[in-house]
């Protein structure tokens, strides 16, 4: 069985926060294992709480799903009842910023990233997995 290991999501927390500081953004990055369970957390200084939080919830919307929390609001936002169901979650956010952690073909966990507009969060993590 594959498995994300510490070293795997510190490695992708490090790649986030160096795309966020090529950027100038201040962000908050979340790696969970495909149960939702947190392996790897960091955040920028001048991020509060909340940003923490969010990153959380996108991490485990992309772990639960094996999908990106960006095409998870496009596939959604063709079934206007889809969305509801999530919204009243505490565990899950689907504003885009949220990645599936792929190992050898399995998804294994999901990354999050909070702290811009969600359209920055998603590129910095798109660009932090190429």
């Amino acid at each position: 069985m594959t498995a994300l290991s510490v070293e795997h999501a510190l490695q992708l927390v490090r790649r986030v926060h160096h795309e966020a500081a090529e950027r100038s953004m201040p962000v908050a990055v979340v790696v969970v294992d495909q149960g939702g369970h947190l392996v790897a957390a960091a955040r920028s200084s001048s991020l509060g709480f909340v940003a923490t939080d969010f990153a959380r919830r996108k991490a485990v919307a992309s772990a639960t799903f094996a999908a990106s929390t960006q095409s998870l609001t496009e596939s959604f936002g063709q079934d206007p009842l889809l969305p509801g169901a999530f919204t009243g979650s505490p565990d899950v956010s689907l504003l885009p910023g949220g990645f599936p952690v792929v190992v050898d073909g399995t998804c294994v966990g999901g990354m999050g990233i909070s702290g811009g507009h969600y359209s920055q969060d998603h590129a910095v993590g798109a660009a932090a997995l190429t």
